[in-house]
């Protein structure tokens, strides 16, 4: 009596496995790029307020014009320190609008924290205009000063 075998595919799934396998490398390394994006743009985030919060404990809104500079440039270190693992940020930190808080004006800072963010995937590049993201936050704080007539 004769033995039934059944047919083999010995190549088969080696086939499916080398067409699948490029689709699922794309996939994980476009959710390794996202990953990055969000880490950075949570980074420039810290970054920006980092450096308003600087500047609203120790600015003096009254002092004279050199000292303020002072300040602001530790403002703009302050914030530069905080963006870990960050290198190319475009930093712009200032004396902000004065908000009215009880019939005074009180002096704000502003500190404005951009950087440009390239995919590591070509084919991610490919999808957004220019190949790049700007990742852009702007943390604006009151200082610690009382406001004077």
């Amino acid at each position: 009596m004769e033995k039934l075998t059944p047919p083999r595919h010995r190549g088969q799934t080696l086939v499916e496995f080398a067409l699948v396998i490029p689709v699922l490398l794309l996939l994980a390394v476009v959710i390794f790029d996202f990953g990055r994006a969000v880490y950075y743009y949570s980074e420039v985030q810290h970054a920006a307020r980092e450096g308003a919060r600087f500047g609203a404990v120790t600015i003096d809104p009254y002092a004279p014009e050199g000292v303020i500079r002072a300040y602001i440039d530790g403002m703009v270190s302050a914030a530069e320190n905080r963006a870990i693992g960050l290198s190319g940020l475009t930093i712009i930190a200032g004396m902000g609008t004065p908000e009215i808080v009880g019939g005074y004006a009180n002096p704000t800072v502003k500190v404005t924290v951009t950087y440009t963010f390239i995919p590591a995937t070509p084919i991610v590049a490919n999808f957004i205009s220019g190949g790049v993201i700007t990742l852009k936050s702007e943390a604006v704080m009151r200082t610690e000063w009382l406001p004077r007539n």
